[in-house]
């Protein structure tokens, strides 16, 4: 969840789905994107979309266009293991729709907990998008575990130790903010992946010949590529795994 695109939502959910798949609890995706990405990639049959035709110029002049759409969303959370997709500038619409429906309270007396995943890249818009939606996750859905995501794919985050930004960072974490990175991915076919619309199940399939077949590399630049995906997807499981076994 993070209002600023091109942060890493939806790769995020792909290694997500992947790693919940893989201990035998497979998630509902919902995609609630009109650019549909995560179906894109995983398949338009095995994601709900609840695309509302309407852009976020019309939810601000209406919110309700979306709020029968969202009130299936409920449902589905409800119901079974759910990952859900937000698109950018979507989630300031979505919490007030949750606030204002108090799907945080119904949720809890449900027994239904929540993880909110807020990925940001080392860029001031997509920081302070983050900080905007922790706090009001923190304020729609007080008992959710909130996970903020440092993205290293546009650069690291040292410059912005000292900043406001973090501090206000550090006080969250002392008030139960999980804080985790997410490494670059340095495969040289890392855009060819991304252009071919392949998930991370399905990367991990193809060998050095077949990468080269299909993405245009030297066999020696794809076994290098299949490699260094490979170790970024170890990686980004052994970070992650404990917040999904929990």
């Amino acid at each position: 969840m993070n209002g600023k695109g091109g942060v890493g939502k939806s790769v995020l959910m792909m290694a997500l789905s992947w790693l919940y798949d893989a201990m035998g609890r497979p998630l509902r995706l919902i995609d609630i994107d009109d650019k549909a990405k995560l179906a894109e990639f995983v398949g338009h049959d095995k994601v709900l979309s609840l695309r509302i035709g309407a852009n976020a110029e019309a939810l601000r002049a209406d919110p309700s266009l979306a709020y029968s759409y969202w009130d299936q969303l409920a449902a589905e959370i409800l119901e079974r293991d759910t990952g859900v997709d937000l698109g950018a500038n979507m989630d300031r619409h979505i919490l007030s729709w949750a606030k204002k429906s108090e799907l945080g309270e119904l949720l809890t007396e449900s027994g239904v907990t929540m993880d909110v995943y807020v990925p940001v890249t080392a860029d001031p818009l997509a920081v302070a998008g983050g900080i905007e939606a922790l706090e009001t996750v923190a304020d729609v859905f007080p008992n959710s575990r909130r996970i903020l995501v440092l993205n290293n794919m546009a650069g690291h985050f040292n410059a912005y130790e000292s900043t406001p930004e973090f501090e206000k960072i550090a006080i969250m974490r002392a008030d139960g903010l999980i804080v985790v990175g997410m490494d670059e991915c340095l495969s040289e076919a890392w855009t060819d992946f991304e252009r071919l619309k392949l998930p991370p199940w399905r990367v991990l399939k193809m060998n050095a010949p077949t990468v080269a077949q299909q993405t245009g590399l030297g066999i020696l630049a794809a076994k290098r590529a299949v490699g260094d995906y490979a170790s970024w997807l170890k990686h980004l499981q052994q970070t992650f795994a404990p917040l999904v076994m929990v």
